[in-house]
């Protein structure tokens, strides 16, 4: 038996997922959440086509979003996004994260080659 079998939850979590994944923005909804000092707080929930359940959205998440498509949240039902899986610091741990990723291009641009950013210093 896994804890995810004991402890469901609506929320999708790092162990959810195996690699990248392709996932289409149902829509975005306001849920109230606990926040870590046991306040109910109003956070953005992703929800989507291909998976039951919602991705809770912080602010790197959303920025990525819409870096992608805007940052009205109305205008992301239907638009497409990659979930990756990436170590975190959170609260002094490292932990598994969901994080989106830009698609290939859509990157900070490389430097020109050139000499090492301390060598020019």
């Amino acid at each position: 038996m896994k804890s995810t079998d004991v402890f469901p939850s609506k929320y999708m979590k790092a162990e959810d997922l195996d690699g990248d994944l392709e996932v289409t923005i149902e829509h975005v909804a306001l849920e109230g959440l606990k926040d870590q000092a046991g306040h109910e707080v109003d956070k953005p929930v992703a929800f989507f086509e291909e998976f039951q359940k919602g991705l809770i959205l912080n602010k790197t998440n959303w920025a990525m979003i819409a870096k992608q498509h805007g940052d009205e949240s109305d205008d992301w039902n239907g638009k497409k996004i990659t979930l990756t899986v990436i170590d975190v610091d959170a609260f002094g741990e490292v932990v598994s994260a969901i994080r989106v990723k830009l698609p290939k291009g859509k990157g900070p641009k490389k430097l020109p080659d050139g000499p090492a950013m301390e060598d020019s210093w």
